[in-house]
């Protein structure tokens, strides 16, 4: 019986896979693979989580696992003969079974060392297994964080605009403070033309960008992130224009503080946020016609060089290597010419450079990594309060994964027609709490008369009541042949007879008309 399995065959195989009520989708995997027998026999933990078993569910898996554990133990001679069971590791301790080169314990594979020191440890501890590649589970645009984000850089800028005319009025004097030594513009001349090929450099990797961000499945997400990292390196950019102004880093550079005339500071601060809003409309760049001197701390145009590079290599396939050999290619010649320009000196560029891929490498370190993030949440909340805030949904890594253009438009109108249904369930939920209201004003108003209608019922039953006891009395009265007063006559409200009409026939009691009557 122990043979009969080295001479199965792949009908035999699935046979015996329906028998024990395996998945189908594994079964469908053996038939595809050709699985006979002696594979059976020779498979090893890393083949149940390998292609073509990766996307196996963890019950699939287990159950699998242990049918194949099941036959091998059953088989160990069959093993031998094929050269897969070496019999003098039996005694083994980790496991029961153990396969040349491998150890076959289903807990784990490649790792019987580990096994011997977690039996045979006096303190265990629970280790987690760690996969370099954790995708994210969760993954939802949250375009409301998106729309913060973008606000937040606006913001930035804007204040950014308004630093660079403050510091440019506090320029140097180009006279009384020349350039300072550096290594870099001390021993290459200037190039006119090279701080506008800076500029195209940087509209191109801003093209490619839009493209990536624009057929990208997690747009929004990536997006958020852009803005994010922008908004942070550009407002640290302020303060260090703020704290030191350096001098004009080359000759051929025409930078003089303005003068305004004399105004109230009004007038003043008036002329330099429309001067700010020509800096901010024309995105800083000297192509748009923006011409600042003072703002050297650091780089702002290698900050943008660098986020879009990074961007750009980081959420494309690895495969597209050609790709990121160019837009690496593209930085650095960006950076290059910077400095070619005589626009800033190499330590404006380096600082702009090292702090841009910190940030980034920080950010998405810490945002592909929760565990750490909640571990030490506190302190990430307080040092890094933008990633505890827009990170807070996603749990591992973001995948590259693209969509086509029909793709987008489909679900571009999607996202309209959702809308539209959203916004017509608020304006029938507005409708409908109006009607609510109305109708509960008019049941209360209703309730209302209801109570008022009831007290004066009751108040005309007692009256009611009342009229006849007193009735019941003047009647036996009457027949008694009692003498009435007036006051009880009137208070009867019978004074339309007489006393002389009361006592005309005392043998008679009051008709039933004049009971009426009364």
């Amino acid at each position: 019986m122990e043979m009969c399995i080295v001479k199965w065959n792949n009908k035999e195989v699935l046979e015996l896979l329906h028998k024990e009520k395996i998945s189908s989708f594994i079964i469908e995997i053996c038939k595809t693979q050709d699985i006979d027998g002696q594979c059976l026999l020779s498979f090893v933990d890393r083949d149940f989580y390998d292609y073509p078993f990766d996307q196996l569910k963890l019950g699939e898996r287990k159950r699998f696992i242990l049918l194949v554990k099941k036959l091998q133990r059953n088989n160990r001679s069959a093993m031998y003969e094929l050269g897969l069971y070496d019999d003098h590791t039996s005694n083994n301790p980790a496991t029961n079974i153990n396969f040349v080169g491998t150890n076959l314990s289903h807990l784990s594979y490649n790792l019987h060392n580990q096994l011997q020191n977690e039996l045979y440890a006096r303190n265990t501890e629970c280790i987690s297994n760690f996969t370099p590649d954790v995708k994210a589970s969760k993954l939802k645009p949250e375009v409301w964080k998106t729309a913060i984000a973008l606000g937040y850089v606006f913001l930035v800028t804007w204040v950014t605009a308004v630093v660079m005319v403050i510091v440019h009025d506090k320029v140097p004097d180009m006279k009384k403070y020349p350039p300072l030594p550096d290594l870099f513009l001390d021993n290459v001349p200037h190039i006119p033309w090279a701080f506008d090929m800076c500029e195209i450099t940087g509209s191109f990797l801003m093209a490619i960008w839009l493209v990536v961000l624009f057929f990208h499945k997690h747009r929004f997400i990536i997006l958020r992130r852009f803005f994010a990292l922008a908004g942070t390196v550009f407002l640290l950019r302020c303060f260090t224009m703020l704290i030191t102004s350096l001098s004009v880093p080359g000759s051929h550079l025409k930078c003089e503080p303005r003068f305004y005339p004399p105004a109230d500071d009004l007038t003043v601060w008036g002329r330099r946020l429309r001067q700010a809003y020509d800096i901010w409309s024309g995105a800083g760049m000297s192509v748009r016609g923006v011409r600042t001197c003072g703002d050297y701390m650091f780089s702002g145009h290698t900050v943008a060089l660098t986020l879009l590079n990074f961007f750009i290599t980081e959420y494309t396939s690895r495969s597209l290597y050609l790709l990121h050999i160019l837009t690496w290619v593209m930085n650095m010649f960006g950076i290059f010419f910077i400095l070619a320009a005589h626009e800033h000196y190499s330590i404006d560029v380096f600082i702009a450079f090292y702090i841009t891929s910190r940030l980034f490498l920080y950010y998405h370190t810490l945002s592909n990594n929760q565990a750490l993030m909640q571990s030490d949440s506190s302190r990430t909340r307080i040092w890094f309060p933008l990633l505890s805030f827009f990170e807070s949904e996603v749990d591992g890594i973001v995948p590259n994964e693209y969509e086509g253009p029909m793709e987008i438009v489909i679900n571009l109108k999607q996202w309209l027609v959702q809308l539209v249904l959203d916004v017509k369930a608020s304006s029938v939920a507005r409708v409908a709490g109006s009607k609510l209201q109305e109708g509960a004003a008019m049941g209360e108003y209703s309730m209302v008369r209801l109570v008022d209608g009831i007290k004066r019922n009751i108040s005309i039953m007692e009256e009611y009541k009342n009229s006849r006891q007193r009735l019941a009395t003047l009647d036996k009265n009457v027949q008694a042949g009692h003498d009435l007063p007036e006051a009880d006559l009137r208070h009867g409200k019978i004074a339309e007879l007489t006393n002389d009409a009361l006592f005309r026939d005392f043998s008679k009691p009051p008709s039933p008309a004049i009971k009426k009557n009364i």
